[in-house]
């Protein structure tokens, strides 16, 4: 079903997705439980 070829270019784009997509989502929890934790307030 799939050649070598577009396995060699699916597969790197969607580990980049799923890379940016982890970020992303650690980030923003990361930022909200700093917002949340706030000492100034």
């Amino acid at each position: 079903m799939f050649d070598v070829y577009s396995m060699e270019t699916l597969i790197p784009s969607l580990a980049m997705i799923a890379v940016m997509t982890v970020a992303m989502v650690w980030g923003g929890f990361k930022i909200k439980d700093l917002m949340e934790n706030d000492p100034k307030k």
